[in-house]
């Protein structure tokens, strides 16, 4: 795993330590999410973006079927977003960050088999 992502994946493990609420866990997603976003697509655009992001529910749904909810034919990607919030807020604080950091990873791997890791790791160092 790279340090990026053992990066989010510390601040996720924080949140937990801390005992954040899922509600508030949902919040730091989206944001992390929207970051995410503001890094990626000036490089490779919001479409590409929002379909990394919908594939990364789609891989992420078969360990966490909560993630169902989230309306993959939402575009552009604040619509999925904004379902992803809400799902998360409902869940327990635990599974809320399971899911989170799951799709984050997944979101990651895709990224890199696209760009290759150097590159990944260029853009989303701001996030």
């Amino acid at each position: 795993m790279n340090a990026e992502a053992q990066g989010v994946q510390a601040m996720f493990v924080h949140l937990a330590a801390e005992s954040a609420d899922a509600v508030r866990i949902a919040e730091i997603a989206v944001s992390i999410w929207d970051d995410v976003g503001e890094a990626l697509a000036p490089i490779i655009g919001q479409t590409s973006v929002a379909v990394l992001f919908k594939r990364s529910v789609y891989l992420t749904r078969h360990t966490h079927p909560c993630l169902s909810i989230v309306n993959e034919g939402a575009v552009p990607a604040t619509g999925a977003l904004a379902a992803l919030r809400v799902m998360l807020a409902e869940q327990d604080r635990v599974e809320a960050l399971a899911v989170n950091a799951s799709m984050l990873q997944n979101f990651h791997q895709l990224l890199i088999s696209l760009i290759g890791a150097s590159l990944s790791k260029r853009l989303l160092r701001p996030v």
